[in-house]
């Protein structure tokens, strides 16, 4: 079965030399390959040739080769332009997509942006107290999520979207491409530099099963070339089958578990979820919970008897979300595959959380944002 593997490097940043690295293992494993490979690859402006390419690769050769002059990653049209031209020259049965680069999850805060001074959202007349406890370097720009949408909106569907980027394995990232893939793989946590397996995803990759047997496959392949690392590693591979009815039952478990944490005092309440979410797994940022981990820890620590239907739906329903995941370290002990944002040691940065109120998630489900809300506007 004919299958097309678009690579989209945006590498013009601190990544470039791991980029041209992985360039090359890419070729040298194209050799037994029978995939169309198409790689996308905007280089750092301070190497000797810093201009994008387009390479496609076969039998260990560059068969073809674009030198598209200065691009930025961070518009949505090039990545945009870059699957639809590939895709049109590469007409296949299967399409898979890797975007390649940093990646900062739901945050969409402009990091080249040095004027801002980042202020902090929900804050009310009479202080909380505080809790105790890819980029284009050139064009000075970046793909926020919204973005992200566009520039996979795209005349073919993506059977299996990849990452090889951090922190993108979260709830609203996925759905808010629900319409362009039917299976993303991604990290939940931070991507090790030697990022993936493309010797064995080339060679090995069994393109004749479906998309989520497929992804599957690249949980696999991720967890036994990174098993020796001494540090923290996840990976999961998620589909959009069931997404909604995922989001419905996150919903009514948010809209149940803020009226129940109502009903209490309300500084006691709040520090008893506050309590709860310290104790969750988290990732690099500790406002990025495991979903899952998250609902099962209220389920044992909260113990509200209204919300216990609700948790086991959502729980049914994530089980079917997650088709595959592993991690690597005792501190990934509880990650289960999807991470979703709830900012709990500190009020939310403005700039992020107003980016965040325009996702598509947001509109699905208005009670995770109320439920932030409330802990944070008491």
């Amino acid at each position: 079965m004919q299958t097309t593997l678009l690579i989209y490097m945006a590498a013009d940043n601190d990544l470039d030399s791991f980029a041209e690295k992985d360039l090359e293992t890419i070729k040298q494993a194209s050799y037994d390959s029978d995939m169309n490979i198409v790689v996308q690859f905007d280089r750092n402006e301070f190497v000797d040739h810093a201009n994008t390419v387009r390479v496609s690769i076969k039998n260990g050769e560059v068969i073809d080769e674009q030198d598209l002059g200065e691009t930025n990653t961070g518009d949505p049209t090039v990545l945009n332009s870059f699957i639809e031209e590939s895709v049109e020259a590469y007409p296949s049965e299967k399409l898979i997509v890797i975007v390649w680069s940093h990646g900062s999850g739901v945050d969409d805060h402009d990091v080249y942006d040095k004027e801002s001074i980042r202020e902090r959202y929900f804050v009310p007349e009479k202080e909380i107290e505080e809790i105790a406890l890819g980029f284009d370097d050139t064009a000075q720009d970046f793909l926020d999520n919204l973005e992200l949408q566009k520039a996979l909106d795209v005349s073919v569907k993506i059977d299996v979207l990849g990452f090889d980027a951090c922190l993108m394995g979260m709830f609203e990232i996925l759905y808010q491409l629900k319409e362009q893939t039917s299976v993303m793989v991604a990290s939940q946590h931070l991507e090790p530099a030697s990022g993936w397996d493309y010797h064995r995803i080339l060679n090995e990759l069994d393109t004749s099963k479906t998309a989520s047997k497929m992804g599957e496959q690249f949980i696999g392949f991720h967890d036994e070339y990174h098993s020796n690392e001494r540090r923290d590693v996840t990976q999961s591979a998620l589909n959009t089958l069931n997404i909604d009815e995922v989001t419905k039952d996150l919903d009514i478990f948010a809209q149940v578990l803020r009226e129940e944490l109502k009903k209490g005092e309300e500084k006691q309440s709040r520090k008893d979820l506050e309590y709860t979410l310290r104790n969750s797994q988290f990732f690099s940022r500790k406002d990025y919970v495991d979903l899952v981990d998250f609902v099962r820890k209220v389920q044992s620590r909260l113990q509200f008897e209204e919300l216990e239907v609700h948790v086991e739906n959502l729980l049914s329903s994530l089980e079917k979300l997650v088709l595959a995941n592993h991690t690597i370290g005792h501190f990934m002990d509880d990650a289960n595959g999807v991470s979703i944002y709830f900012p709990n040691e500190s009020r939310p940065f403005k700039d992020t959380f107003e980016m965040y109120e325009k996702l598509d998630f947001a509109e699905a489900c208005p009670n995770w944002l109320k439920l932030i809300k409330w802990y944070w506007v008491l």
